[in-house]
């Protein structure tokens, strides 16, 4: 009986308390940034593939690093070889934070896109600029190490 109380009483305010994949791509638009970031998590989490421009929106916005960090480790989530690494590799280019191109790039060694010629562009990228940040470069020589240079 308890059990059955449960699920009449608890189940439709958890039902109403779930939000489509619609709504999180919703979400991504909103000012607040905590539910931006719980928007690309949940996104990413759920390998949501129409998720894919609007996380690369918000990864190439002026949006706080923390918001853009989520975004990037969402498309590292997506399990999607072409696009995702195309836009990290177009966000690492433009992002003046290191912390943010950190989590790009480990977004990028997360998608495993070996073949993708915008992989090697984004490490050739942080060897040429930003090779003075130590955690930058670790990242860059793991990435070598699953494609080294030609």
């Amino acid at each position: 009986m308890k059990q059955f109380v449960w699920l009449v009483v608890f189940m439709p305010i958890l039902a109403l308390s779930a939000k489509s994949k619609k709504e999180y791509i919703e979400d991504l638009k909103s000012p607040d940034d905590n539910v931006v970031i719980a928007a690309a998590q949940q996104l990413g989490k759920d390998e949501v593939k129409d998720a894919i421009e609007p996380l690369g929106e918000v990864l190439k916005s002026k949006r706080s690093a923390g918001v853009r960090i989520a975004a990037a480790a969402a498309l590292g989530r997506m399990d999607t070889k072409g696009r995702p690494t195309t836009i990290l590799r177009e966000a690492i280019e433009t992002d003046p934070d290191n912390h943010v191109v950190y989590a790009e790039l480990l977004a990028l060694l997360n998608l495993k896109d070996t073949k993708n010629p915008d992989l090697m562009r984004a490490v050739e990228f942080c060897e040429a600029n930003k090779s003075s940040d130590i955690f930058i470069s670790d990242i860059v020589a793991r990435i070598r190490k699953i494609v080294p240079k030609k």
